[in-house]
Parts: C-alpha cells; sequence; structure tokens
C-alpha cells in the first residue's frame, strides 16, 4: 500500500521539484539589475574569480554596466549571451587607455549566440575595466549573461614536409660541410591551424640515409626568410631557437635542409615538425 502510495503521488511531484528547480530561472537574489551607470556597475572583481549572473536590464533602462580587473600580461574577452529579439544590442570594453566595442552575432543560428569585445594591451601591474551593454531596439525587459573568458589557447600539431633531400657529400671536406637540397611543407591553407596561430617551439625529426655523424637540420620561414640553424647536431632531430618573441605564424611556407660534414652522400626522409602554437580563440570568431 505504502509503495503504490509513494508511486502514485510522491514520486511524480519529487520528479516535479527536481525538473523544476534545474530548469528555473537565476533567482532574484542571484540577478544583476540596478547596474545602469558608471557609478552603480556590478563589481566583478579579478576576471578570473568572476561569476556571469543574469543581468536584468528593465524596460525603460538603456545601459548595463560592470567593473573588473585584469593583470599586466592577460588578454581576455568579455562575452554577453544574446537573444534573437535583442536587435541592435552591443557591447563595450573600455578604461582609461582603449575602448573595443562589439556587436557582431557570433553563431547566431546556435542555442548559445553572443557578442563580444576584447580588452586591449595591459601593461600595468593590474588595470581596470568597464564594460557597458546597450540594449539596441528591443524595448522590453532584458535577461542577458555576460562573462570573461581567456583569449589565449595552446596547441601543437605534427606536419609532413613534402620530399627528400639530397646532400652530395662534403667531397671537397669543407669545415663548414655541404649544404643539401631544400624540401618543403605548406601550411597556408592547412584547416587544422587556427586563424593567426603564432609559433611558441618547434622541433624537427627525420631518417638520413646512412646515418650519419656531424648532421645538422636547418629551417626556414617564408615569412621572414632566415635560416635557423639547429642548436644541436643530430641525424634524426633538430630543435631551434624560435619562441613567441619571433611573431611567426604557423599557417605558412617551410623550407628545411640538412649539413652533413661526411664524404659519403646521403638523403633524408620522412621530415616532420613538430609546432607548438598560441592563439587567440577571437581571431575564429
Amino acid at each position: 500500500m505504502t509503495n503504490t502510495i509513494f508511486k502514485r503521488f510522491l514520486l511524480p511531484a519529487l520528479l516535479l521539484v527536481l525538473v523544476t528547480s534545474f530548469f528555473a530561472p537565476h533567482s532574484a537574489e542571484a540577478a544583476i539589475t540596478g547596474n545602469n551607470s558608471p557609478n552603480t556597475a556590478s563589481l566583478m572583481g579579478y576576471w578570473k574569480n568572476s561569476r556571469p549572473d543574469t543581468t536584468i536590464l528593465p524596460e525603460g533602462e538603456n545601459e548595463a554596466y560592470y567593473q573588473f580587473t585584469i593583470n599586466k600580461g592577460e588578454r581576455v574577452y568579455v562575452r554577453s549571451s544574446y537573444d534573437k529579439q535583442y536587435t541592435g544590442m552591443k557591447i563595450e570594453v573600455y578604461n582609461s587607455k582603449s575602448s573595443k566595442p562589439g556587436s557582431r552575432v557570433i553563431n547566431p543560428d546556435s542555442i548559445t549566440p553572443f557578442i563580444f569585445a576584447n580588452t586591449g594591451d595591459v601593461t600595468s601591474t593590474s588595470e581596470t575595466y568597464f564594460v557597458k551593454v546597450t540594449r539596441g531596439t528591443y524595448t522590453g525587459n532584458m535577461y542577458f549573461t555576460v562573462s570573461i573568458q581567456d583569449r589565449i589557447k595552446s596547441g601543437n600539431g605534427t606536419f609532413n614536409f613534402t620530399g627528400t633531400a639530397t646532400n652530395l657529400g662534403n667531397s671537397s671536406l669543407n669545415l663548414a660541410g655541404v649544404d643539401s637540397s631544400v624540401i618543403t611543407m605548406d601550411l597556408t591553407t592547412n584547416s587544422s591551424i587556427p586563424n593567426n596561430a603564432i609559433v611558441k617551439s618547434i622541433t624537427t625529426t627525420s631518417t638520413q640515409t646512412p646515418n650519419q655523424g656531424n648532421v645538422t637540420h636547418k629551417l626556414m620561414a617564408e615569412e621572414n626568410k632566415i635560416w635557423n640553424q639547429s642548436l644541436f647536431s643530430s641525424a634524426t632531430s633538430g630543435s631551434y631557437r624560435i619562441s613567441l618573441d619571433d611573431q611567426l605564424k604557423v599557417a605558412q611556407k617551410w623550407s628545411f635542409k640538412y649539413n652533413a660534414k661526411a664524404t659519403a652522400r646521403s638523403t633524408m626522409s620522412n621530415v616532420k615538425a613538430d609546432i607548438r602554437y598560441e592563439y587567440d580563440v577571437t581571431d575564429g570568431f
């Protein structure tokens, strides 16, 4: 009897409570409202500790403001959720040194469209930014969430050079050795590489036939046409003094050759480059 009552009455009621609590909008206590001027901006604190609560922009109010801090060298973007009714909605991130507006709707046909704006370069130990969201043409109450996201991500990939490099041998016993023929790889249209990805580091691997000593890999980016020599001698690998400071794009044409001091002829095949890079996610929006 008790089991029947539970199944017929109590279990459905319990499920209704769980479903309602899961899908219910933010409570009034969690919602942000009244932040309609810089003086009443919602204080988000240091951006990594900020919480994206729902903002209510009441009918008759045109703007919502937020304030956050960011440290030197950090690069972030601020995004606001968007609804297809909110035509003309805008977001702006600004401080005394820069202002970055945004109104383009990202992923407009998805269930999570948004608008965004980037911060400028942070050169001080810590800087304060304001965010202003403007309603556009919609006149009713607006509900949206503002969050702060890291723009910079890291990735890596292994890419193959085309062909086989040939070294005719150092028959003249040149102390500097002899360079091989050049092989290339073209990454300009490689879809696996994020937009504007920049090289953090790069290494090469290869197979030399026959395997010799006193062999050095060399690598050149089409962007600056500088031959970079490996930091050590090896017939099978190379590492280069290339870093973010060089600002070399991953998606470009790369050239490879190797230097050998042996008098015998050799070839180098199966040449690969392992590239570690960083990229700004907003370049892909």
